[in-house]
């Protein structure tokens, strides 16, 4: 039964002070056992394959982009980086089925690179989960979940996308069910042609991508578990035009990334009343450029003999074994979950000490919840992680939550989230010639872990008027402080490395309201404000915290009978201010990023029971490009790429 029925009788499990719930808003992520969003005592928010369809995205940047409290950057190099309450980069653990993904370049995890053709929901948690998932989630946790189960016997899908961008995507599926067995398998390919937002045709500061991707999966289903088997594979190459220089040489490079997935869990119930999950993974990474360099006339390209491969690859593997067994019955008084955690990473490149380095990690963890009286439980955890790099630490949490009635809800959560040094902060020798200098760039093994105290409250107030009708609206506050903060030093004699100096702080709030007006029509509108920490304020004599405001709503209308569904997705991002040092100069540097408004809508068409459904659509309606920054006496300082112009699309689907 694939674990259908263990999931059904979880979501519509009634006790006194629970409402029944509806299937598709079990969650996974640090849980127990799999139960509703509704009753779990972490926040989650669940992005549904319907708001996946609809919004017609290719991959995670395009999906999280219209999100309250989620901001993403975009390096034309390293791809999109996404900040969580104003925490980012190696802070944000990205899993999928609660596999981290691996691979960080400058402490990003390209979004570009991950792609939705077989995801079912995406969970998300802001704030640390590091009791659960350990490094890495000191700022949260976004879950990838994919799509495991089918009705029929045969199932597939064939589809089809293009952007005016120039932009076009192929995928298809196809799912085998037999006994209580599952086969499926899928692959595709992406290519967006590059675009230039800067009037400079040479120079695509949208890079030309080609994506390969497939995966595997076989699932074997038992009474109450399944045993599943997952297997991913992608392949990237992002080419990159240069400029001329000042003595007008022009190099290019094409950058080749290359993926390798592969998982083997378990989840079910054990010893009568306990829920297991346990996951063995292996993940390969590697990449590599090519560069050549281009005769400024003729604009003919010679692979270079000054950068090969053999250079400058770079190759990272993680492998994991990690349990955890959980008994969650709401009619109890006491429920916990213990596992542990093994996993080991490594690298290997010219640019590495020693050109090979690795790091084990074992971990276990506990997490006990406690209900007090009917609607109070409060759950306590700890985890203990062994670092064969920085030794031992304890990084405890609280929560709790408060059912006040069936209508109003309240969490509050306390946690010490950490990140442990990762390989290339402890062990990169990176050189590289100019002239008569050479600059060196370099790991420290004497790093100190970067530790978070962080507090989170949540309030919900969901209110049901009929079948159709509902209303619920969700205010909530954080705060976070980092210490130990990882940076590279200053320039000096022409050497940077890593070190622990830099400590930061987050603080705000947002708001969420969503009305249900009928089963045609509802509408969701949200308001954030977050305060980053400016550790320059003695030099501008400013506050100790700046501030950015953010605005969302989105507009869901289903015409049923016609089989038609019109969605609007909209977000203003204030202006955000911040300070940088300039290199050249060692001079303090205040800059300001221009708000801006992002507004997409889009028309999905269902015929034939669904078989086929084809999906049109504007990107970006407000036509945002490159946004200015700028400085202190209001000159241009960089370009923040966010958006690449007004686009349209039309995507089909035929599903069999």
């Amino acid at each position: 039964m694939l674990l259908f029925g263990f999931l059904t009788g979880q979501a519509q499990e009634k006790g006194n002070d629970t409402i029944p719930e509806k299937l598709e808003e079990v969650v996974i992520t640090a849980q127990y056992t799999p139960q509703s969003e509704h009753n779990a005592v972490y926040k989650v928010k669940s992005i549904s394959q319907q708001t996946i369809q609809q919004k017609a995205v290719t991959n995670l940047r395009e999906l999280l982009q219209q999100e309250l409290n989620i901001d993403l950057s975009q390096n034309s190099v390293f791809g999109t980086g996404i900040e969580i309450q104003g925490i980012s980069k190696e802070n944000i653990k990205i899993l999928i089925d609660g596999v981290p993904v691996i691979g960080r370049l400058n402490g990003v995890i390209d979004l570009n690179q991950i792609n939705l053709a077989n995801i079912e929901r995406v969970e998300i948690i802001e704030g640390p989960v590091s009791v659960f998932y350990g490094t890495d989630a000191m700022g949260g946790v976004i879950n990838l979940i994919t799509k495991q189960n089918q009705k029929k016997q045969l199932e597939g899908n064939l589809s089809a996308y293009y952007e005016s961008i120039d932009a076009t995507r192929f995928s298809g599926n196809l799912g085998y069910k037999f006994d209580n067995n599952l086969i499926k398998a899928g692959g595709g390919y992406y290519h967006f042609n590059g675009l230039s937002t800067n009037d400079n045709p040479r120079n695509l500061n949208w890079e030309e991508r080609k994506q390969h991707f497939a995966d595997f999966m076989f699932l074997k289903g038992f009474k109450n578990a399944k045993l599943r088997y997952n297997a991913s594979f992608s392949n990237e190459k992002l080419i990159s035009l240069g400029e001329p220089d000042r003595f007008g040489n022009i190099q290019d490079k094409d950058y080749f990334t290359r993926r390798i997935d592969n998982a083997l869990n378990f989840q079910g119930t054990v010893l009568t009343n306990k829920f297991l999950d346990a996951t063995a993974s292996f993940s390969d990474y590697q990449r590599y450029h090519d560069t050549y360099d281009v005769n400024p006339n003729t604009y003919e390209q010679t692979l270079s003999q000054s950068d090969t491969k053999e250079d400058n690859i770079v190759t990272y593997r993680y492998g994991g074994l990690k349990w955890q067994l959980g008994k969650s019955k709401k009619t109890e008084k006491l429920n916990y979950a213990i596992g542990t955690d093994y996993f080991e990473e490594s690298t290997t490149g010219s640019r590495i000490l020693n050109r090979k380095q690795s790091i084990n990690t074992f971990a276990t963890f506990a997490s006990i919840n406690y209900k007090i009286i009917s609607g109070f439980e409060i759950q306590p955890g700890v985890r203990y992680t062994w670092n064969s790099a920085y030794g031992n630490l304890i990084s405890p949490a609280f929560n709790t939550k408060i059912r006040i009635n069936n209508n109003n809800t309240l969490r509050l959560s306390y946690a010490r989230g950490f990140r442990a040094p990762s390989v290339k902060e402890l062990y990169l020798d990176f050189r590289i010639n100019a002239g008569q200098v050479t600059f060196v760039i370099s790991g420290n093994e004497n790093l100190e872990v970067e530790e978070s105290h962080s507090v989170n409250l949540y309030y919900t107030f969901n209110k049901t008027f009929s079948d159709d009708t509902s209303l619920k609206i969700e205010p909530a506050i954080f705060y976070n402080d980092v210490t130990n903060l990882i940076a590279l030093s200053q320039l000096q004699n022409f050497k940077r490395h890593y070190i622990n100096i830099d400590k930061f702080k987050s603080v705000g709030g947002k708001i969420n309201t969503m009305f249900a007006f009928s089963k045609q029509l509802s509408f969701q509108a949200g308001f954030a404000l977050i305060g980053r920490y400016n550790k320059f304020k003695e030099d501008y004599n400013t506050d100790e915290f700046l501030y950015t405001p953010e605005a969302t709503s989105t507009l869901d209308y289903q015409l049923p009978k016609q089989g038609v569904s019109v969605n609007l997705y909209y977000k203003f991002t204030g202006a955000q201010t911040g300070f940088i040092i300039d290199e050249d100069t060692d001079e303090l540097s205040k800059t300001t990023r221009e708000r801006f408004h992002n507004l997409d809508i889009t028309l999905t068409k269902n015929l034939f029971s669904k078989a086929l459904v084809f999906t049109i659509g504007a990107k970006n309606i407000f036509d945002v490009k490159d946004l200015e920054t700028t400085n202190a006496i209001g000159e241009a300082h960089a370009r923040d790429m966010q958006l690449w112009g007004t686009s349209f699309f039309i995507k089909t689907n035929f599903n069999f």
